[in-house]
């Protein structure tokens, strides 16, 4: 990404405690994204509590790529790499689990918006 997006790519953060890496992507993208076997794209009702603009190291989330002006990931650049890429995904069970811990804890927060 750091190619496609002229050296710097668009916010990344972190969560080595589940094992998930969230790009941030532009609203609406959920609705356009469809399945793909490595990356799992969430809008609306889910929020992610994000972390402390400074906070860019574990532990915790932290920003793995800086939340720079208003530069967010492009997803259709994103999908093939992630392709490329080949992590395995996680099951659809994990992150489902993982956002209902998060409901049931309330760290539902405001959706960051530009």
């Amino acid at each position: 990404m750091d190619d496609i997006q002229l050296g710097t790519c668009g916010p990344v953060i972190e969560d080595r405690t589940s094992g998930l890496l969230y790009w941030l992507v532009p609203p609406g993208t959920a609705s356009t994204w469809g399945y793909h076997g490595f990356g799992l794209c969430i809008g609306a009702p889910y929020t992610l509590t994000l972390p402390a603009l400074t906070h860019s190291e574990p532990p915790g989330p932290y920003w793995l790529r800086p939340c720079i002006s208003d530069r967010l990931v492009p997803p259709q650049q994103l999908r093939p790499l992630l392709y490329q890429a080949g992590p395995l995904p996680a099951s659809p069970s994990a992150v489902q689990a993982h956002l209902s811990a998060a409901e049931t804890l309330g760290l539902q927060e405001e959706v960051m918006s530009r």
